[in-house]
């Protein structure tokens, strides 16, 4: 027996096909797109991953050689099937290991990754390091890092997006380790308020950047890749609500231009002991995208709703003319088996790139620490095929690469049973792209019958394409395909668009499942 037939969802007479439109079991969504003035243009290099510094040291987790090498072809080929532009070189390991470049292999890691960058075409965020810690220091730090970016610039330039400089420095961690100073240049004038470390922080980056810009001339560079998103660290004075992010978007800029704002987010923080099902509620709930303050969820998970981040760290970025992006972002920390790298993540993710999308970021890069559940590309089965392979994750980065082209367009949503389902778009002179992700699963699957209404008469064709797991309402599917086709790192990736019935009058219906996303390509012209 199919889901379907189990659910009761099957129409009289049989058969494994879902409810049509207007069928019993649908419930109708009208998606209108606004034929008011464009949003934000969406960059190629949205879309991409972040890995930690410790990649560019030769067998490190177990890879043999360098985990990025123009020569690992099955790995070429997966980055380019995925729809990923963009690569952040960074994390913990960048202020723990010594920096890339001084080593006894010298520039061998940085070559490979840069040599692996042109062969894929991705632009590279590289971190250097901040850190010069009292019972470690590193010597001269200021030349070594201004000796790592000139080398990078004067070869690679084209593939750079920006230089960074350290990682996650607001942080009361960051400061102070059991009581000892951890780097005497960094430190908090209130013993155990991270926010009164902001100060000499900002003295020791903008030294440090002079010390690149000076030999790396014209080189952007991005910053401060904050990790708080909580009043935690926001200081002086706690009760002005005024993030490290703020500051340092209006701080930084007087000592040479930043190209952009860079913020770490991970929506679900500390999973604990939540099992599966627990957190793929959590990550396809409502409250992750509409919450306006940190709420809990079962069994007791502190989340950080879009909105709140957006509206204290963010949006007065926005609001000086500046770009920001997630140098780091995914659902939790560490991730919870069964759901970060479950079909719930492939729909999570597409969502939370669109919703960022709409609000102006320049991109999005989800951290993949070796290796985790939360990870996008993760070693492949020993022995078979492809020594990489991409989890359904990576599904959602690729549905959102096919259905962003262009700049944000406003849409309208009328959904008067209030399933949960979100909608975007995005658009061009030719044409528009529409995303519409139904996040119902599990005893809440329901099929949405979705009315697109385009902006004019103009329509002429219409096309979709689904994000999907093994059966309709399974968010808990451990594989996706995409347009009927998986993402391999051994062949070309083969999804086929559908054809939909597309009236210029009416509109275009189709029916998306539970648990699942559909991209609508619609043309108005030949």
């Amino acid at each position: 027996m199919s889901a379907w037939q189990a659910a009761g969802r099957v129409p009289a007479g049989g058969g494994d096909e879902p409810p049509r439109p207007g069928q019993p079991g649908s419930h109708p969504v009208t998606v209108s797109i606004d034929a008011g003035p464009a949003g934000p243009e969406i960059a190629d290099d949205f879309a991409g991953l972040s890995f930690e510094r410790s990649v560019l040291d030769e067998g490190h987790a177990g890879v043999p050689g360098y985990l990025f090498s123009p020569a690992d072809t099955a790995l070429v080929a997966l980055f380019g099937n995925a729809g990923l532009r963009s690569l952040r070189i960074g994390g913990g390991t960048v202020d723990e290991l010594a920096p890339a470049g001084v080593g006894s292999d010298g520039f061998a890691g940085i070559d490979s990754l840069f040599a692996f960058a042109a062969e894929v075409g991705v632009q590279v965020i590289y971190t250097l390091r901040l850190l010069s810690p009292a019972a470690d220091p590193v010597s001269e730090l200021e030349a070594v890092n201004a000796r790592v970016a000139g080398y990078i610039w004067g070869r690679y330039r084209e593939h750079v997006a920006s230089f960074a400089i350290g990682n996650e420095p607001d942080w009361h961690a960051f400061h102070t380790h059991a009581g000892n100073l951890l780097d005497p240049a960094i430190f908090e004038e209130v013993p155990g308020v991270p926010g009164t470390a902001y100060g000499s922080y900002l003295a020791r980056w903008h030294a440090l950047a002079d010390a690149v810009r000076t030999a790396a001339p014209g080189a952007p560079l991005s910053g401060p890749d904050t990790g708080a998103y909580t009043t935690l660290t926001y200081s002086p004075d706690a009760d002005t609500g005024v993030s490290w992010t703020e500051r340092f978007a209006a701080d930084a800029p007087a000592g040479g231009p930043v190209a952009d704002i860079t913020q770490h987010h991970y929506a679900g923080a500390y999973p604990g002991a939540a099992t599966a099902g627990q957190a793929i509620a959590s990550m396809l709930s409502p409250e992750w995208v509409n919450g306006t303050e940190i709420g809990t969820q079962p069994p007791g998970i502190t989340y950080t709703p879009y909105p709140w981040i957006y509206r204290r760290n963010l949006a007065p970025v926005a609001a000086a003319g500046l770009r920001y992006r997630f140098t780091e972002a995914n659902d939790y920390l560490g991730g919870v088996p069964g759901a970060s790298n479950a079909l719930a993540s492939a729909l999570w993710a597409l969502d939370y790139l669109h919703w960022w999308a709409v609000r102006g970021a320049a991109g999005v890069n989800f951290h993949n620490r070796q290796w985790l559940v939360t990870d996008t590309i993760v070693p492949g089965p020993a022995g078979s095929g492809p020594s990489y392979a991409i989890t359904p994750k990576g599904y959602g980065i690729k549905a959102f690469a096919l259905g962003s082209a262009g700049h944000v367009r406003p849409v309208r949503i009328d959904n008067p049973d209030g399933l949960n389902l979100t909608a975007y778009c995005t658009g061009t002179a030719a044409g528009d792209y529409v995303t519409i992700i139904n996040k119902t699963h599990a005893e809440q699957a329901a099929d949405a019958a979705v009315t697109i209404l385009p902006p004019g008469p103009g329509l002429h064709s219409a096309h979709s394409m689904t994000l999907a797991g093994q059966e309709p309402g399974n968010a808990a599917s451990a594989s996706a395909t995409l347009g009927g086709a998986a993402i391999t790192g051994d062949t070309t990736w083969d999804g086929t668009w559908t054809v939909l019935a597309a009236d210029p009058h009416s509109g275009i219906t189709l029916t998306v499942r539970p648990a699942t996303a559909t991209i609508v390509r619609i043309r108005s012209q030949p």
